[in-house]
């Protein structure tokens, strides 16, 4: 026997056949997942399960908890519904389309919010400027860097003082760079969130703005408030190199960091005037040079870091790069420093006006300049610049092919970076040595000791071979018989005053930047680097002692300065 309930919807759907809209007409289907219907016991067929009564379609429901209703004013879809849930299809279908759609998803990486211990052990580090162990400790899990909602680590609750925050109020200057070099660092941000994320540059670039920008939360002042007003220049110098250091924030009082220079030190004029330098635009003065050196170089315009040089892009033309650069300096003195490099001060030809000495010096430094320029097609145009560099007392960089780099050899970093590539060949050139005297060796059970070569005691044993004695004297027993004879004339003495400050090389045959031999580079470093004592730097003492050398051996000592430069050009 059929029930009234189970007849009215049968009598519903003959009464509608086979037509797709019925007027005022609403369905109710009911769709029960296939795992959770018993098909032995089951009376509610497919067909049975669309109804024109809601109440009857409830009852449904509660007897399967799994059920799903929806209701239809068109039979078909009610039809379908029940056969197959086609929501469920549809919701599929829209999972997989989403799934096309290139979203960036970030997983969960392996490294571990640092513990408040750790942090203060973090910052503490940061005081005590120890770059190895900071540098470390941030690579080895970047999350002491950049917090869970990807913004600066926050390592002094309270104030909200973030690792750069900590590194200028601790005036350290290479600990920002460490910092502010490391955060923009792509690799560093793919350390941390893998390799899903493409876009590293743009997170770096966000990062690096944030940590310079960010204010700490009682005056909101950046890094750069901390630094001026402490008259921290260096860490001021350091700041504003990055383009994306903005100089015009103002913190909780409405004061730019212009407007409170060393108000928290010594009104030092000169420290005041300095600072006040580094926060207007700062601008540099480039040495541009083709890469083939098929063109002149040429003093390029000077540019400002926001401002980017734009250098020629013509496929045709050869592409010019920047190889030296002078600054940072304001803008009305870039313009006086490439005019007096460019066009230097013309020559007083007047014979009647008698020539002051300073005006006699100046007419020297011109020659000398223009001299210079005309000879040295490689170097001569840096080499003025350099010397008008420190007479305008400004920073100095220039490319070195051997080193990839640019430097300065007149400061500290720049002698370091030439002292650590000259130890890593004279290194090689002893190892290579040694490995020559391993091969040559003839009698397999015979030791041979691996030293240096000394020339001391090369010469001491040559002289031993050497004796006053005449051998065909057969009476040798007393001293007072022997004779000394002085010949008639005896070579004049030279006196040389390098030869005294110069100490005998300690170590094997000579060795230059780029072989046994010297070539162009080695001349133009050598007149670059200023004289080095042995204890400072004992490498480049090393190097330079070689080259005094091989000046006084190949060149005459009255024509020298003259030749030296020809060598320089000629060089391969």
């Amino acid at each position: 026997m059929i029930s009234e309930n189970e007849q009215m919807p049968q009598t519903m759907y003959a009464t509608c056949g086979n037509s797709n809209v019925s007027n005022g007409t609403v369905f109710h289907a009911v769709y029960i997942p296939e795992e959770n219907v018993d098909t032995s016991t089951e009376s509610y067929t497919k067909e049975n399960r669309i109804y024109q009564d809601k109440a009857e379609a409830l009852k449904v429901i509660k007897e399967f908890k799994t059920g799903r209703l929806k209701s239809f004013k068109n039979l078909s879809e009610a039809e379908e519904y029940v056969k197959t849930g086609f929501e469920k299809t549809n919701y599929t279908n829209n999972s997989t389309i989403s799934t096309t759609v290139p979203v960036v998803e970030e997983k969960s990486n392996n490294f571990k919010v640092p513990r408040s211990q750790d942090l203060v052990c973090f910052r503490k580090l940061i005081k005590d400027g120890n770059l190895h162990a900071v540098k470390s400790t941030m690579w080895g899990n970047p999350r002491y860097l950049i917090g869970s909602g990807d913004t600066p680590a926050i390592l002094q609750e309270g104030c909200r003082y973030n690792a750069l925050h900590i590194a200028v109020k601790a005036d350290r200057p290479d600990m920002c760079e460490l910092i502010l070099n490391t955060v923009g660092n792509a690799k560093f941000i793919q350390l941390l969130y893998g390799d899903e994320c493409k876009s590293y540059v743009d997170r770096a670039q966000i990062m690096l703005d944030l940590y310079l920008n960010t204010p700490d939360k009682g005056l909101n002042e950046t890094p750069l408030h901390f630094a001026v007003k402490f008259g921290l220049k260096d860490v001021v110098r350091v700041l504003v190199s990055y383009p994306c250091c903005i100089k015009t924030l103002p913190n909780k009082y409405k004061q730019l960091p212009i407007d409170i220079i060393c108000s928290r030190t010594c009104q030092d004029k000169e420290l005041k005037k300095e600072i006040r330098m580094l926060l207007e635009d700062q601008y540099y003065v480039p040495v541009l040079r083709s890469d083939d050196n098929t063109l002149q170089p040429l003093i390029g315009e000077p540019f400002s870091p926001p401002n980017a040089l734009s250098l020629n892009t013509d496929p045709i033309s050869p592409r010019l790069e920047v190889r030296a650069f002078a600054g940072p300096m304001t803008k009305s003195r870039a313009l006086e420093f490439k005019k007096k490099w460019k066009t230097p001060p013309r020559l007083n030809m007047t014979p009647v006006k008698r020539i002051t000495e300073d005006e006699s010096n100046m007419t020297n430094n011109c020659v000398n300049n223009l001299m210079l320029r005309l000879q040295d097609s490689e170097k001569g145009l840096e080499r003025v610049g350099r010397d008008l560099a420190e007479e305008y007392q400004v920073s100095w960089k220039e490319y070195w092919p051997f080193l990839d780099d640019f430097a300065d050899f007149r400061t500290t970093e720049g002698l370091m970076k030439l002292e650590k590539y000259l130890e890593d060949k004279f290194h090689d050139q002893l190892f290579s040595y040694c490995q020559n005297l391993n091969d040559n060796k003839t009698n397999s059970n015979s030791e041979i000791k691996l030293e240096s070569v000394d020339e001391i005691d090369y010469l001491c044993n040559k002289l031993q071979l050497c004796s006053l004695h005449n051998t065909d004297d057969h009476d040798t027993s007393s001293i007072d018989e022997l004779e000394f004879f002085t010949p008639p004339s005896s070579p004049k003495l030279i006196v040389d005053s390098s030869d005294d400050e110069m100490e005998t090389a300690e170590e094997g045959p000579a060795t230059f930047l780029e072989g046994s031999l010297p070539t162009k580079q080695d001349y133009a470093v050598h007149n670059a680097v200023p004289s080095i004592t042995s204890t400072a730097y004992p490498n480049i003492y090393r190097w330079q002692h070689n080259m005094q050398l091989v000046m006084k051996r190949d060149l005459p000592r009255t024509n020298n300065i003259r030749l030296i430069r020809r060598k320089l050009i000629l060089t391969p």
